[in-house]
């Protein structure tokens, strides 16, 4: 401790070269006695996650224990047994192309994402209070709704006692529900009663107060004890080995799980808001994963509209339904557009039954008109499945790979699951695992390079979507530049498109 506060300290781990294990934390650690970690040319932790994205552990112990099928225990022994593990991994990274996304995306990635840890995002002073008591008035009266349309009082929040009240009282048809692991009752999970919108006025109550108590308990009551006193921000964790297909996650709080298309959840986007003399700006990537499909599937109706810059979905549902574009009504477009992300996902016709309330036979029809049409996309799945079923994984464009190896599991449901994760993986992680770092990496060196640090801060990664803190009078150049930046990142065979927003807080933002 003594050693770090010292000026042989900063030369010392400023001026060299350095093998670590989970470099974000070793920087922010430095960054306390005012040392910046110089270069970084191995990490263990993103080693591992690369070559093993399925293991869920990525702690030095485990590692070690993975690697030697010993534990590594805390004495001088570990020193020895750090660089084992180093050479063992660093003989793996030599597979396709993971050496080139490890130093070319995740290293550089860590220090980026250890300076947005750092800054956090400015939390409005007040405003959570006054939500926190606007949606316990909205709560109250939902509640009584609840209570009327039931006919009687009940714990709104036990589940025994909503199915009770829904199937039993009500008499509500329960038919393509799925009932509980444990119990075999009827389920009532939000997924299942979104199934139910439409046949009786309680349950859009209920899933109003769902999502409502749910904000209360996940950010408005807890957002306020994580406000750093010193900066008045939030300072969440983003973790770069959470997922099995690239894309970042974040925790304490999670701030890429805020609602967008309800009234509350943009409520609470209202909290983060911009410093005075700067605005929130936001670059969401347009479609990137319908586009990322369109590339790798090679579909040429695909192709043509996103090169024409037609609406996606609208197509889709013209092609499918065979009509022509100006016929398309709002309700074929919503059916268009939940089957073109449904397919990414592995949707068959039961689901696109629930998700648009279509009969299943109509959906069936559907999904077979959208194969016919775009028999690309039908190319792509089988493709996959096959490729997987054969390698035991499936790669991004740009050669990330997630092995599979519940495909060759003999139980129909976990290989099910295993053919959505192949067919979804090489699309969400092209898109969000890579394409979108990339983006990030891209634009952090244009900052330093032109010294704009202190104008233009990225502060978040919210999957499609980079959120900044930009100076007022840097706005009008900074942001055409951040946008050419995105959209040029890569090269498809349709084009990148990203879309800006400003506004003077993360909820309240218009088109630039």
């Amino acid at each position: 401790d003594s050693f770090l506060k010292t000026k042989d300290a900063r030369s010392f781990f400023s001026e060299r070269e350095f093998f670590v294990h989970d470099a974000k934390t070793v920087i922010h650690f430095l960054r306390k006695y005012g040392i910046e970690l110089g270069t970084v040319v191995f990490d263990n932790m993103l080693a591992a996650y690369l070559v093993s994205s399925f293991s869920r552990d990525f702690s030095y112990p485990a590692l070690a224990a993975r690697e030697f099928g010993r534990v590594v225990a805390a004495s001088e022994e570990e020193f020895v047994h750090f660089f084992d593990l180093v050479c063992s991994l660093d003989a793996k990274l030599n597979v396709g192309t993971l050496r080139k996304i490890f130093e070319e995306i995740e290293l550089p990635l860590s220090r980026i994402l250890a300076d947005m840890e750092e800054r956090g995002v400015l939390v409005g002073p007040g405003f959570l209070g006054g939500l926190s008591k606007k949606v316990d008035k909205k709560i109250q009266g939902l509640t009584g709704e609840i209570y009327k349309s039931a006919g009687t009082e009940f714990n709104i929040k036990s589940t025994q006692q909503l199915s009770r009240i829904l199937f039993e009282k009500l008499k509500i048809k329960t038919s393509g529900l799925r009932k509980t692991e444990k119990g075999g009752v009827i389920s009532t999970r939000e997924s299942e009663l979104v199934k139910l919108k439409g046949t009786h006025s309680i349950v859009e109550k209920i899933l109003d107060y769902r999502e409502l108590a749910k904000l209360k308990t996940t950010y408005i009551n807890v957002l306020p004890s994580l406000i750093n006193p010193k900066t008045g921000r939030v300072h969440t964790t983003f973790n770069q080995t959470g997922t099995t297909t690239g894309r970042l996650s974040s925790s304490d709080p999670n701030l890429q799980n805020i609602p967008i298309l309800s009234e509350y959840g943009r409520e609470v986007r209202k909290a983060f808001v911009a410093p005075k003399g700067y605005e929130f700006v936001s670059f969401d990537y347009s479609q990137i994963e319908l586009r990322v499909a369109a590339h790798i599937a090679g579909d040429p109706k695909m192709i043509e509209a996103f090169r024409r810059g037609l609406d996606i979905h609208t197509m889709t549902a013209a092609e499918i339904n065979n009509i022509p574009i100006k016929k398309v009504t709002p309700d074929l477009r919503r059916a268009a557009k939940t089957l073109n992300f449904g397919i990414l996902y592995g949707m068959g016709s039961q689901a696109l039954a629930e998700s648009t309330g279509m009969p299943r036979d109509d959906a069936k029809k559907f999904i077979d008109e959208y194969f016919r049409d775009f028999a690309g996309i039908r190319k792509y799945i089988e493709d996959t499945k096959r490729f997987a079923e054969e390698h035991g994984y499936v790669e991004t464009i740009f050669g990330r790979r997630r092995y599979i190896p519940e495909i060759h599991s003999p139980n129909w449901q976990m290989k099910r699951e295993a053919e959505r994760m192949a067919i979804n993986m090489p699309i969400q992680g092209s898109a969000t695992g890579d394409i979108i770092k990339m983006a990030m990496i891209k634009v952090d060196e244009w900052i330093k390079k032109e010294k704009l640090g202190a104008y233009v801060r990225l502060l978040l990664q919210v999957h499609d979507e980079l959120l900044f803190e930009i100076e007022k009078d840097a706005v009008k150049t900074a942001t055409p530049k951040i946008k050419e930046i995105m959209e040029g990142v890569t090269e498809l065979k349709v084009p990148l498109v990203v879309d800006v927003k400003i506004g003077p807080n993360w909820g309240e933002q218009l088109e630039l």
